[in-house]
């Protein structure tokens, strides 16, 4: 619902509310390397019943004054699974133009997250064959944001600092002391059986963005971007730790020149280029007995993402032309991915042939692409006289 009091308030409330019903199965042999093993059940959870996720809400937008404009509101959340309650996140946001050319913002707030609907369904059986699942109690992941900008517009050309602290919560962790948490789950591409967590870690990001973008003008534009982070995170161990995210630094430049051919000016030409540098992924030490034992990559607990990869570097290059036809439009085109073909690291993985049983594995070397495109152009249908009653 939207309520308009005046011109310069408005105030919108209202809910979301989403509804889930779960099928999860998953088994697998209690002796992986036996092929006559009995199969044990990880997930095995159907929803009786929904479960839902409410989200009530309140915001009120004021335009102060010409050049001051507010966004305030306030938040719940309420997922039945897990009984799980956000009771009030404030959140407020303010727009300042300084004048023509520049303007600054601020904004903070706070913020809950539920987790991943699997977290919650892993299950045992206990001595007595009953499935238990541990993680069904889970709360929210919550979170506190404030971001400071200022931005300044020169002659299509936009230019952008923003500055950011971010502070997390209740973040899932092990009951076990260890250096486990949910913020590192994603970043690859290991399986995960969560045993039993608890709403106890944290975890701080904060850091510093520049960005500057010349938009599409005389047939060139360009859009370059810098960031310099910290990402850390606390276990069920209390160390601080590097998040796997923690590269610390990242930079992209995309820019792209067209050039227009033909006595009509209809065709066209276009170069665009994509240069990413960033700082390397984190990884840690590798227990080969333990590995072994699992034939899977294991990492010692103690030095968990204590080492870091070489820095990323990828350059990219695209040539498309287009011909404007009376009918149609050909576009013939070539995606260059990672021209200097470098050997970017994606990780380590598993392997008992290699020394101390594990092998690096690199991302996408040099590939290009090819395409041709066509498209028709539907001349336009003519309108008869309205025979309509």
């Amino acid at each position: 619902m939207n309520y308009k009091i005046n011109r310069r308030n408005v105030i919108k409330y209202g809910f979301n509310i989403d509804s889930y019903l779960f099928s999860m199965h998953d088994s697998i042999r209690y002796d992986i390397k036996d092929s006559t093993s009995a199969y044990y059940q990880r997930w095995d959870y159907d929803s009786s019943t929904p479960d839902f996720l409410v989200q009530p809400f309140i915001q009120w937008k004021c335009n102060a004054t010409d050049r001051l404009t507010i966004n305030a509101g306030l938040h719940s959340q309420y997922f039945t699974m897990g009984n799980a309650w956000s009771y009030v996140e404030p959140r407020l946001g303010a727009k300042y133009q300084l004048n023509e050319k520049s303007t600054i913002a601020l904004g903070g707030g706070m913020h809950s997250q539920s987790q991943p609907r699997y977290i919650y369904l892993y299950n045992k059986y206990d001595t007595m064959g009953n499935k238990i699942y541990h993680n069904k109690n889970l709360g929210f992941t919550r979170a506190v944001h404030s971001v400071l900008s200022y931005t300044l517009v020169v002659k299509k050309t936009m230019f952008k600092v923003e500055t950011y602290y971010q502070y997390l919560y209740q973040v899932p962790v092990t009951v076990q002391p260890s250096s486990f948490s949910i913020l590192n789950q994603g970043s690859g591409f290991s399986r995960f059986f969560p045993d039993s967590l608890q709403n106890s870690g944290t975890g701080t990001n904060y850091g510093i963005e520049m960005t500057a973008q010349k938009f599409f003008d005389n047939s060139f534009f360009f859009l370059l971007t810098g960031s310099l982070f910290q990402s850390k995170y606390k276990g069920s161990d209390g160390i601080e730790r590097n998040t796997d995210y923690n590269g610390n630094y990242i930079v992209n430049c995309l820019m792209g020149k067209e050039f227009k051919l033909g006595k009509k000016k209809k065709n066209t030409i276009s170069l665009g280029t994509k240069i990413t540098y960033a700082g390397g992924k984190r990884y840690g030490v590798v227990d080969t007995a333990a590995s072994n034992k699992l034939t899977d990559l294991v990492y010692l607990d103690s030095a968990y993402n204590s080492k870091q990869f070489k820095n990323y570097f990828r350059l990219d290059f695209k040539i498309n032309w287009t011909l404007n036809a009376k009918k149609t439009t050909h576009e013939i085109g070539i995606d260059l991915v990672n021209i200097l073909n470098t050997k970017n690291i994606l990780g380590l993985t598993y392997a008992p042939e290699a020394p101390n049983s594990y092998a690096q594995r690199y991302q996408l070397g040099f590939l290009p692409l090819f395409y041709y495109k066509l498209e028709f152009k539907l001349a336009g249908k003519k309108e008869g006289p309205n025979n309509s009653m």
